[in-house]
């Protein structure tokens, strides 16, 4: 009996000391998201850390339930949970207050050199469009990326300001009558046919930069 409890406590003690030395050779990482546009406001971000095999959202798929839900209402809570403890996820970071343009946020986290970083923030002032990125490898020093905007494709892109909760619109999230196109694209932007001005709300190109930046002390 003494001598399975021996293996037992030598087994345990190999397991933390692996664990320990897996934990130690992870990097030091801060992710900064910069709003680059003059008039949208972007919602809370969700930061996900993971290996090559997972993904957090891929063109010409449909978007999951979590990811639908933060395009369409800024919230990252559903799509946070979603993917905790997802295989493959090492950490799970959701912002606590929006991004105003002109403004940066930034996140410090911890993960193995050959990780991978996805991001994702609603245009608050649309009806599902967020920015971000999609399994991005993180740098030896720093990277930056400038982040297409993506349509969640899961709302009919009314331009009403009762389905959309951004200023100037603060509208409800109502359900509308018609579901958006069924998988996720490369968002057309604003085209002012409802209540919503091209002339300030239009993006052209990248509507966030997000960089990435290991961190040696």
């Amino acid at each position: 009996m003494k001598k399975i409890v021996g293996i037992s406590v030598l087994l345990l003690m190999g397991s933390l000391a692996a664990n320990s030395a897996v934990a130690s050779g992870w990097k030091k990482y801060r992710v900064t998201i910069t709003n680059a546009t003059v008039a949208h406001v972007i919602t809370p971000p969700l930061i996900v850390i993971h290996n090559h095999h997972f993904k957090l959202f891929e063109v010409a798929t449909k978007a999951s339930e979590g990811l639908a839900i933060q395009a369409e209402t800024g919230n990252p809570g559903i799509i946070a949970a979603e993917v905790k403890g997802t295989r493959g996820v090492y950490n799970v970071i959701t912002g606590a207050a929006p991004i105003l343009y002109g403004h940066k946020a930034s996140f410090d986290f911890r993960a193995p050199s050959n990780a991978r970083i996805s991001v994702t923030g609603m245009l608050a002032t649309t009806n599902d469009a967020f920015t971000g990125i999609s399994s991005k490898a993180l740098p030896k020093r720093m990277i930056s990326y400038m982040a297409e905007t993506y349509d969640a494709g899961s709302e009919d892109n009314n331009e009403l300001c009762i389905d959309i909760p951004g200023p100037p619109c603060g509208g409800a999230n109502d359900p509308i009558s018609t579901d958006g196109e069924g998988f996720i694209s490369i968002h057309n932007g604003v085209s002012g046919i409802g209540d919503l001005t091209p002339a300030t709300l239009d993006w052209r190109g990248a509507t966030s930069i997000i960089t990435v930046s290991r961190i040696r002390h």
